[in-house]
């Protein structure tokens, strides 16, 4: 009986689902450090986050014991060819480092602005580094790994009305979803790129950690930016020659937002490290060059390369913000131009039609993206307000921030209307009849793996509801 419930607990897993601890978690993190600071606000963060932790944890346990059934009433190498080669399944894994991002960094803004006790602190600072390491691999494994066994070879399966493998993939997988196996690289870099230089950091960790960390931010920052460019490349070509994504999944087009505020973000908290860490550890006077030439120049360089990386920054940040306020407008009209439209998709034995107004899993593509074009936004304005007035992108920054802590909410209590609640009473009517043939029956054809599940194979990520 337990094995059973357990292979229905599993069988309804699929990678994308943690797109819920994205929205969730960085909607924690946008209340605990809103663009207008507001107690209030810190305290709604609070429960918030817990969702976030129950949510992660819930579908952690959830894929393993999906992966231990699937391999065992199957093989480890179907289930490659099937979660991972597959590209309509395995760009979902790339939400689990982005959700796992969300977490680390609430732990590391509780650790410095909320954790009075310094010993408590550190244990925390000591806990995030450990999963940014963690986390790390995982995106590498997202981006580097996924990649390399979709591009190894053609996953066989049926062609429709395709003439060859080669002419599927050009015209149904070459589309916005890509960018979720790529993007966690640029989160992550915007993680270390958050907590490498504060104080907390400092104290816990000597300064060769803290080089070491920077060193590999950048690394990953400009291959992650590379890969998002190709990408996109690719995507503007499919917007050409497909369209605009379907009704079903329009919302996949505000994906590119991920990229462009996550990466204005990172570079602008990377190039501020790279000053902090010149102030911190190379301003000193040095007696015996002091009063001569060489003390001269260095006090230039000191002076020059920081805020050389700092203009670099900034004018990168501001090219990936304009592209991510463009594909802000575009996926806004791509909604309003669905208004009207209508499909057909296949519920149990009939058919229901759905309008774009239809809940869906897939209104979750919307809520991290604006959550990074946020953070993006509101970095501009609390480094260069200073020095030039900035305010326009910190009311961006808050109108980006409560879009996604509001499509979020609603996400969440869709999830829970539509799936939650239908699944808790089926569980409720199977507990009820536990003891009928009928019921037994029922979980005895839920016991296998089905993947032909439209829900699962479809390509469609927009229709896990």
């Amino acid at each position: 009986m337990l094995a059973r419930k357990l292979r229905v607990f599993g069988s309804w897993f699929h990678p994308f689902l943690f797109v819920m601890v994205m929205g969730s978690g960085i909607s924690a993190d946008l209340l605990f450090a809103f663009p207008y600071d507001a107690r209030w606000l810190k305290i709604c963060s609070y429960p918030m986050f817990a969702v976030t932790v129950l949510l992660f944890l819930y579908l952690q346990v959830m894929g393993i014991v999906h992966f231990i059934f699937y391999v065992k009433d199957r093989s480890f190498n179907e289930y490659l060819d099937q979660f991972v080669r597959n590209v309509s399944i395995s760009t979902g894994w790339g939400t689990y480092p982005m959700g796992l991002s969300t977490i680390i960094n609430y732990l590391n803004m509780l650790a410095e602005q909320r954790i009075e006790s310094r010993v408590k602190a550190k244990h925390v600072v000591r806990l995030v580094y450990v999963l940014w390491w963690y986390d790390l691999t995982l995106s590498l494994l997202s981006a580097w790994g996924i990649s390399f066994l979709v591009w190894q070879k053609h996953l066989k399966g049926p062609l429709g009305e395709h003439r060859s493998h080669r002419e599927k993939v050009m015209y149904e997988s070459l589309n916005s979803t890509l960018l979720l196996i790529v993007i966690p690289l640029v989160v992550i870099s915007s993680s270390s790129g958050l907590f490498t230089m504060t104080d907390i950091f400092s104290t816990t960790f000597n300064r060769n950690i803290q080089l070491l960390t920077l060193v590999i931010t950048v690394l990953v920052w400009f291959q992650s930016q590379g890969f998002v460019g190709i990408l996109f490349s690719i995507n503007f070509w499919n917007f050409y020659v497909n369209k605009l994504p379907a009704m079903g999944q329009a919302f996949t087009t505000f994906l590119f937002l991920g990229p462009m505020g996550q990466g204005a973000y990172g570079i602008n908290l990377l190039t501020e490290d790279i000053r902090l860490y010149v102030v911190r550890y190379y301003n000193g006077n040095h007696e015996s060059t002091k009063g001569s030439n060489a003390d001269l120049q260095r006090q230039i360089l000191l002076l020059a390369v920081p805020w050389t990386f700092k203009i670099i920054g900034l004018i990168l940040g501001l090219l990936l913000l304009s592209f991510g306020y463009f594909f802000t407008v575009v996926g806004f009209t791509s909604l309003i131009s669905h208004w009207k439209s209508s499909t057909e998709i296949q519920v149990g034995s009939g058919t229901k039609r759905h309008r774009i107004w239809n809940f869906h899993r897939g209104w979750f593509a919307m809520t991290f993206p604006m959550g990074s074009m946020s953070l993006g936004s509101q970095r501009i304005w609390v480094l260069y307000n200073d020095y030039v007035p900035m305010k326009t992108f910190r009311v961006l920054g808050a109108i980006y921030a409560v879009i996604c802590v509001f499509w979020t909410i609603v996400c969440l209590l869709g999830t829970v209307y539509y799936s939650v609640i239908p699944e808790l009473k089926k569980l409720a009517i199977r507990s009820h009849y536990d003891s009928s043939s009928t019921t037994e029956d029922q979980l005895q054809a839920g016991s296998k793996f089905d993947t032909s599940d439209s829900n699962l194979n479809n390509g469609n990520l927009s229709n896990l509801v």
